[in-house]
C-alpha cells in the first residue's frame, strides 16, 4: 500500500526542517514567516523545468535531489519525489560561514556548489526522516545534482505530479531560499 503525504502536513513538515535546519546550522532564524504556493509542474521532454534565476530575477545557485523506494530503483527517471533547493548567489557565503569554511572560498564556484549541494542533501534528508516518523517507507534520496543559474536538462520527477509546492523564505532579512518539493505515492512503512 502507498499513500501520498496530504498536502498541510507536507507543508507543516518542509517549513519546520528548513528552518530548524538553518537555526542549528547557520544560528538564524527566519525574518518572516514563509510563503508557500502551490504551482504547475512545467514538463518539457519528460523532465521537470528548473529555473533558478526566476526565483531572485538574478543569480542563483539550485540543487536538485530525487526520493526512490529502493537502491533498485534509485537513479531511474521515475522517482517518488523531488527536491529542489535554490539560494541567492549573494547568500552562499553565508552557508560557507555555516559549514565552518573559510569566506575566501565562495569565490570558487566549484566549491560553492559543493556547499549548495550538501545543504541540499540535509535538507532533503530531514524531510525524508520527518516522512518515516509519519509512517511512511524510508526513501532513499540520490545525491544531489548542482548547477548555477540554469538547470539545462531538467530534473526527473514523478510523471503523474501535475503540481509541486514552492516554499519562499526570509533569512538575513531578505528572500534567499526557495525550495520546491513534489512528492508522489509513498509506500507505507513495512510494505
Amino acid at each position: 500500500m502507498a499513500k501520498k503525504p496530504d498536502d498541510q502536513t507536507l507543508k507543516t513538515e518542509l517549513i519546520n526542517v528548513v528552518q530548524d535546519t538553518f537555526l542549528q546550522l547557520c544560528r538564524v532564524a527566519a525574518s518572516a514567516d514563509p510563503v508557500v504556493v502551490e504551482k504547475d509542474i512545467i514538463e518539457y521532454d519528460g523532465r521537470m523545468r528548473i529555473s533558478p534565476m526566476e526565483k531572485f530575477n538574478g543569480p542563483a545557485y539550485v540543487a536538485v535531489a530525487n526520493y526512490y523506494s529502493s537502491q533498485k530503483k534509485s537513479g531511474s527517471p521515475d522517482p517518488l519525489g523531488t527536491f529542489v533547493f535554490y539560494i541567492r548567489e549573494d547568500m552562499v557565503e553565508k552557508l560557507f560561514k555555516a559549514f565552518g569554511r573559510p569566506v575566501s572560498e565562495a569565490e570558487d564556484e566549484a566549491k560553492a556548489l559543493d556547499v549548495v549541494g550538501q545543504m541540499c542533501a540535509i535538507l532533503a534528508g530531514n524531510l525524508k526522516n520527518k516522512l518515516t516518523g509519519l509512517g511512511l517507507a524510508d526513501l532513499l534520496v540520490s545525491t544531489p545534482d548542482k548547477y548555477k543559474n540554469s538547470v539545462p536538462s531538467g530534473a526527473p520527477f514523478d510523471y503523474s505530479l501535475f503540481k509541486k509546492q514552492e516554499f519562499s523564505f526570509s533569512f538575513w532579512k531578505e528572500k534567499c531560499i526557495v525550495v520546491e518539493v513534489c512528492l508522489g505515492d509513498i509506500p507505507v512503512k513495512g510494505q
